[in-house]
């Protein structure tokens, strides 16, 4: 069977199961702006990173390897007018150390680590401070994966427009991407999106990847709201790209009595195959996380 691993993102809801609010096991502990000093952001930086390490052997436990580490363990890092470092925190030691402790963890269990900066993340804006922003964002997700020494740690994002025009846009887009570290560059994947006015695999392919080399994600869902790209071709322009790693899909279903572009709780149907020849891993994202992916595995998956 070509998918090879099944993964969920960020938060795990298991742990937290009939636990206090302030026990629960979270790796976005944050703050306001207004109430934020280096002092505040160290304690939740290693509380952040300490849960890690709690989420991370929960995989361990349940088989599971493939997993989206969260984007806010670390408050207002890529914050403009902040530009704190990790050498900066009062507990910078202990939080090394347990980066390092949930690295280990995945790495002897063969858990694959991924990132999924936010939608404010454009290195193709037509507006520099923009991109600035994004590219202090971008290298704030390299460390994480360095602090937990993912070799093939990977960072996912939008391209974030189509502005002006694509052609522009995707010129933009290579020019910053080219202006990052190789080793950064060789993290960085883009997906395509849920608007038939946006970007297509097809899309991404002709215009950004075979211009720069930039990897790319297949998000089913997304796929679903583009009518002049069929899914096989689809699949099989994303995988190409994919020249060391194993590729990475996204899978989600619509939610019921929202907008057809919103994720349901949990995913019903089986992920479709989409190469017989290739092996892929697959980021469930669904709003149950963890609990999707179980109820999955165990409707699709174990009872074969």
């Amino acid at each position: 069977m070509p998918i090879r691993n099944l993964g969920y993102a960020c938060q795990n809801l298991t742990l937290n199961e009939n636990v206090k609010q302030k026990n629960r096991t979270l790796t976005d502990r944050t703050c306001r702006l207004d109430g934020f000093s280096i002092g505040r952001a160290s304690e939740l930086i290693r509380d952040n990173s300490k849960d890690l390490v709690k989420v991370m052997q929960w995989n361990a436990d349940n088989d599971v390897k493939f997993f989206r580490v969260s984007s806010n363990i670390f408050p207002f890092y890529d914050h403009f007018a902040l530009a704190y470092e990790l050498k900066d925190l009062d507990h910078h030691s202990e939080i090394i150390s347990n980066f390092a402790e949930a690295g280990k963890i995945a790495a002897e269990n063969g858990i694959r680590l991924s990132c999924h900066p936010g939608p404010y993340t454009c290195i193709a804006s037509p507006n520099e401070t923009i991109c600035n922003r994004s590219l202090v964002t971008i290298k704030m997700h390299h460390l994480i994966g360095q602090l937990l020494g993912s070799e093939n740690f990977c960072i996912n994002f939008h391209v974030g427009g189509v502005y002006d025009s694509k052609d522009e846009t995707a010129e933009r887009f290579c020019k910053n991407f080219r202006s990052l570290p190789k080793e950064i560059q060789e993290q960085i994947s883009i997906e395509n999106d849920d608007k038939a006015s946006m970007w297509s695999i097809t899309e991404l392919y002709e215009k950004i990847y075979q211009n720069c080399g930039v990897k790319l994600v297949l998000d089913i869902h997304h796929h679903k709201f583009r009518s002049d790209e069929d899914l096989a071709t689809a699949a099989n322009l994303a995988f190409s790209t994919w020249t060391k790693d194993t590729p990475k899909i996204h899978y989600s279903e619509s939610a019921e009595d929202k907008k057809p572009q919103a994720h349901s709780d949990f995913v019903e149907n089986r992920i479709p195959e989409l190469n017989s020849d290739v092996y892929y891993d697959v980021m469930i994202e669904a709003k149950q996380k963890d609990k999707a992916l179980i109820k999955y595995r165990t409707k699709h998956v174990h009872q074969h």
